[in-house]
């Protein structure tokens, strides 16, 4: 799993609780056409609702991956490998 709803290491949650789409439902003050419109462009949709993140940061080491290589919880202070969601004591470093 590439993109975990929760810290492996101390579980606590890693997205809102609330969908994208509902975010901006609200934000917009219930103009469902608006609040789909803005949440489609963030890759949410009925059949793949998405959500914001919470207590995670993701971490891209340039010349490694085109992307995000590490999740580090904010809670819990510990790094884990996006692949394999093992934690990691020294993120992966490329000479450039």
């Amino acid at each position: 799993m590439s993109s975990p709803d929760k810290c492996p290491s101390c579980r606590v949650a890693w997205n809102e609780a609330e969908t994208i789409y509902e975010h901006f439902l609200r934000k917009y003050d219930g103009n469902h056409d608006k609040a789909w419109y803005t949440a489609s462009m963030y890759g949410h949709s009925a059949s793949t609702p998405r959500y914001f993140g919470v207590n995670v940061i993701g971490v891209e080491v340039q010349g490694k991956y085109d992307g995000v290589s590490y999740w580090k919880c904010t809670v819990c202070d510990v790094t884990h490998d996006r692949w394999t969601l093992e934690p990691v004591k020294t993120l992966h470093k490329v000479n450039v």
